[in-house]
């Protein structure tokens, strides 16, 4: 036993089984407790985590042993978390990630009756601020039920790295609209010019097709950009893809008005596409119309549209008188239009 037991013990006359022994040491913290050893074990728990979170995309499906240690990793890094000053957080323009009203209120409640289970991640500033590199939506939460303070693990890291790792682990959200993934992708490739559709879909689990589809976001109008930025639910990559391909080809009028309307919450996706890729109907040709005269009465009234003339009479038996007359003239012009498509 140590000094202190010893003491304990004597004082108190109390003899300590090995029971009392093991949960003594049971209760002693599982992580490092300098600084820079507590950072390094943070970090390499956030790495299985987010590890751990890529193999189940990957899989496309649930796996027990696999969801079991990501579980337990989380409870590991839940415990490593200490509680830090609301006021001290600082946030970054571009991480955050979009949530519907319906979410935050979701959220918000849950908070309200339930204890933290992912932590944010922070990261120190020179001047003593926190900045958050994951968990803005909480943070919000937090500061709507009037909270002081929220559970947060460091991360020692460069902007670059930040920058990445808020990113990937946004992307890792299911309800991640595809929109917020090309804000991203976009952002990653302004930090690392030379960085590959290839490199990304490597370090994201995207497949290269898809991030290509995602990207087309950069071909749409600005307004619709603009749109998008308010409601990043709005358009999904494919409809994305398509709208951005009928703008290139001098659709842009049509693709903006399209959208519009899909914001307005008049149309789907899919009808906005097709409302974008329709070509404009003809205008209609207006009717001329001639009135024939016998003294003051109308005899009949003659109507072209194109190459369609209507004659309209005041009995059957004119017009029938008429028809015949008609015919005749109508047989002598086409014989005469025969002659000359011949001569030519």
């Amino acid at each position: 036993m140590s000094a202190l037991k010893d003491r304990m013990a004597k004082g108190l006359a109390i003899m300590l089984t090995e029971e009392d022994e093991a949960a003594a040491a049971s209760m002693k913290p599982s992580m490092p407790t300098t600084g820079p050893g507590q950072t390094m074990q943070i970090t390499a728990l956030r790495k299985q985590i987010e590890d751990l979170k890529g193999e189940l995309a990957k899989r496309d499906g649930a796996n027990g042993a696999t969801e079991a240690r990501l579980k337990e990793l989380e409870q590991q890094l839940a415990s490593a978390a200490t509680d830090v000053e609301i006021s001290r957080l600082v946030e970054v323009p571009g991480r955050r990630r979009y949530m519907s009203p319906e979410k935050k209120l979701e959220l918000r409640e849950n908070l309200r009756h339930n204890k933290l289970v992912h932590p944010i991640v922070v990261r120190l500033m020179a001047n003593g601020g926190l900045e958050i590199v994951s968990g803005h939506n909480r943070v919000d939460q937090y500061k709507e039920l009037g909270r002081d303070k929220i559970r947060a693990v460091f991360e020692e890291s460069t902007d670059d790295e930040a920058a990445a790792s808020a990113f990937y682990a946004n992307l890792l959200q299911s309800d991640l609209t595809d929109y917020e993934k090309y804000r991203g992708f976009k952002q990653m490739q302004e930090r690392f010019p030379s960085i590959t559709q290839a490199k990304m879909a490597e370090q994201s689990g995207i497949s290269e097709a898809m991030i290509s589809y995602i990207l087309a976001f950069d071909d749409l109008p600005p307004e619709v950009i603009t749109t998008l930025e308010q409601q990043p639910a709005l358009i999904g990559s494919m409809a994305g893809k398509t709208l951005a391909g009928l703008a290139k080809t001098g659709r842009t009028a049509e693709v903006i008005a399209a959208v519009a309307q899909l914001a307005e919450g008049k149309i789907d996706q899919s009808q906005a596409v097709k409302l974008a890729s329709a070509k404009p109907a003809k205008a209609a040709t207006s009717a001329e119309t001639v009135k024939i005269k016998a003294g003051k009465a109308d005899y009949c009234v003659m109507r072209r549209a194109s190459n369609v003339v209507r004659l309209q009479f005041k009995s059957d038996d004119e017009a029938r008188r008429v028809q015949a007359a008609l015919q005749k003239v109508l047989e002598a012009e086409s014989a005469v239009f025969t002659a000359a498509q011949r001569d030519s």
